[in-house]
Parts: C-alpha cells; sequence; structure tokens
C-alpha cells in the first residue's frame, strides 16, 4: 500500500473517529459535517471526496459501530455455555448500544422495515456478520436446548424484531432500557418453545 492511499486510510479513520462522537452528542440532524471538518482540520469537500455525503457517512459510522459491538459480543458471549445466558448477553450489549447512541440512532432508520434487511443481504458488511454469528453461537444451541422446529436463523431475525420493538417504545416513552432486558429473553422464549 502506498503512503498516500494509507495517509487516505488515515485521514478516514480519524474522520470517522471524529464524527461518531459528533452524532453521539449531537445526533444525525444537527451534526454538520462542517463542523466536522473544524474539528478535523480538513475542508469540507475531503469529507464529501472520501464518503460521498453525510448518509454515507453515517452508514460508514454504523458499519463501524456494528462491527466494534461484534466484538464485545463474541468476547462475552464466549465466557458463557448456557444459550440463555448468551441470549441475556446479547440483550444487555444491544440495549446499552443503543443507550448509549441513542442521540445517534436515526428514527427514519429504525422505522425503516427493509434497512435492517437491505444492508444484511452483503455478505461482507458487518451486520451479515453479527447474525451469522448470533445464529451460530446463540440461537442454533438455543434451539438445539429446547428441540425447537424454528430455523436458528429464523429466531435470530425474531429476536431482533423485539428488541427493535421495545427499543421504539422506550425511544418514545423513555425509562430504563436495560430493566426490560429479562422481558426480552422470556417474551423471545415463550415464541420460540415448541407447544406441545
Amino acid at each position: 500500500m502506498s503512503i498516500r492511499k494509507k495517509m487516505q486510510e488515515l485521514k478516514r479513520e480519524l474522520i470517522l473517529e471524529e464524527a461518531a462522537l459528533l452524532f453521539i452528542e449531537d445526533g444525525f440532524e444537527n451534526m454538520k459535517i462542517v463542523d466536522l471538518a473544524k474539528k478535523v482540520g480538513v475542508s469540507v469537500g475531503t469529507i464529501y471526496t472520501l464518503f460521498g455525503s453525510k448518509d454515507n457517512l453515517y452508514q460508514n459510522y454504523l458499519n463501524n459501530q456494528i462491527e466494534h459491538y461484534l466484538g464485545v459480543i463474541k468476547e462475552e458471549t464466549s465466557k458463557h455455555s448456557d444459550p440463555i445466558v448468551r441470549l441475556r448477553v446479547l440483550a444487555e450489549i444491544r440495549f446499552g448500544a443503543m443507550i448509549k447512541h441513542k442521540n445517534a440512532i436515526r428514527l427514519s432508520v429504525i422505522n425503516d422495515p427493509t434497512f435492517f434487511i437491505n444492508i444484511s443481504d452483503d455478505k461482507e458488511s458487518p451486520l451479515f456478520s453479527l447474525f451469522t454469528y448470533i445464529t451460530e453461537n446463540v440461537m442454533t444451541p438455543l434451539a438445539e436446548q429446547f428441540n425447537s422446529s424454528k430455523e436458528p436463523l429464523d429466531m435470530t431475525f425474531l429476536f431482533d424484531g423485539l428488541a427493535i420493538g421495545m427499543i421504539k417504545y422506550w425511544m418514545v416513552k423513555e425509562g430504563d432500557l436495560l430493566d426490560r432486558v429479562d422481558e426480552l429473553v422470556e417474551d423471545f422464549l415463550i415464541l420460540v418453545k415448541d407447544r406441545k
């Protein structure tokens, strides 16, 4: 890799780091590219050259966060062999991330039912990797434990849907999202256990 290419990558990473802080602090709507440019010491044009648009910058921010939390999920779930405990850990990490990034989460993203489907279609996307990890390391053992007829990937999307529903409610009603971890896990388990 040439020095110029390395410099571009470093510049991109620095811009993304600062953009993440601004998205978290100000939210998507209030974050201004001009403020980001001043903070990083580059021109507005440089940011648009590297990312194309504020939406693309935001998508890169989301992908970086997903990659980060995938690492956290792998580390924390690997400490437990019980799939129900892994599920609870997954819920805690998910809800904790939402609390931390609440200002940065665009309601239009959460309210778009195709958003996660669209970015998870790409096998190279961090979200695809996240869903694959959850399916293989949480839902497959859980399906085996309960002798569930549900497919593990179906379980992953079902869990995600329940979590998103609780997150949307929390964004409107506030409260302590982490207090709902057990409720999420219990509701999900009711749905995946086969009724005999």
